[in-house]
């Protein structure tokens, strides 16, 4: 289940989704531990297939090369600032599928066309970051 009852948190994730959603990128938190599993059962993903693997560059280069050059910045700045920099990132080694499930009418993610996603892992939650649009 998504992270709960830590309201600094969560404090901290609001602040970070009204900067990020006008750049529409979406921020949610899940448990330290088991969080791919939440992110598969939050989201109603079906096909459980794909790996996750550590991104090979620093936070910096994961949010430029997932969110592109002008977004990343500033969302990378504010998550610094509020979070810290995060213990490793984490992608898909193939994030086709899952984008496909998230995306369009029956899927469940804050955009109706999903570009990419990435994981951030600090003590105690992970940070899921999806970019996407509505247009």
């Amino acid at each position: 289940m998504i992270l709960s009852g830590d309201d600094t948190v969560m404090n901290k994730i609001e602040i970070l989704n009204a900067l990020t959603m006008k750049d529409e990128v979406s921020v949610q938190a899940f448990s330290a531990d088991g969080y791919l599993q939440e992110f598969y059962d939050f989201y109603e993903i079906n096909n459980r297939d794909q790996q996750l693997t550590a991104f090979d560059g620093t936070f910096g280069d994961a949010m430029r090369e997932v969110f592109g050059d002008a977004v990343s910045i500033t969302i990378a700045e504010q998550t610094r600032y509020l979070f810290g920099e995060p213990k490793c990132v984490k992608v898909f080694s193939d994030v086709g599928d899952v984008v496909g499930e998230l995306e369009g009418e029956d899927g469940l993610a804050p955009f109706y066309i999903v570009f990419d996603l990435m994981f951030c892992e600090y003590d105690g939650f992970t940070l899921c970051f999806i970019s996407g649009t509505n247009n």
